[in-house]
């Protein structure tokens, strides 16, 4: 069966789809998917939405030393996701996170394959990922999509690419 085709574009992330962002990651996926841990009872508590804002806002949208690059992930103009590039040196480290409803799709594929091109226009040499060992889906994208090398330690997978 043939895969559905996508409208998938990545939009820099901007205090304007910021909260468009949250309200994706609120309606589509844990806390822990997509955010560091914040003290407290499971779920979207007032302080992980506020945890959530502030975390974007002193990296990517930090005002004079934005540590990373954040797009969101749209389909079909529907922000599902959100995917990173974090320089160090001459490498980038990718990031990427989908919604529940959309994964298994494909989609995954499409942001790595536009994650490499922008890596590329940025002169990085080499882009990495890394997720856990349970985590299959990732590890499929590591291998195929981002076309890395996996590296194996305790239950870390840590892929390398080249971008020749």
């Amino acid at each position: 069966m043939k895969e559905p085709q996508w409208s998938v574009s990545l939009e820099e992330l901007n205090e304007d789809n910021l909260y468009l962002l949250l309200e994706a990651a609120v309606a589509d996926a844990d806390p822990l998917e997509v955010m560091t841990p914040v003290d407290g009872p499971p779920g979207w508590t007032p302080l992980r939405r506020r945890s959530f804002i502030e975390f974007h806002r002193g990296r990517a949208l930090h005002p004079t030393r934005p540590t990373e690059r954040t797009f969101t992930i749209t389909l079909d103009g529907k922000v599902i996701g959100a995917t990173r590039l974090e320089p160090h040196g001459d490498d980038v480290e990718a990031g990427i996170w989908i919604g529940r409803s959309y994964r298994n799709h494909g989609i995954g594929r499409i942001v790595i394959t536009q994650l490499r091109i922008l890596a590329v226009e940025s002169g990085a040499h080499h882009i990495t990922a890394s997720t856990t060992l349970g985590n299959t889906a990732a590890r499929r994208l590591i291998d195929t999509a981002l076309r890395a090398r996996a590296h194996i330690d305790n239950d870390k997978v840590l892929g390398i690419s080249d971008l020749e």
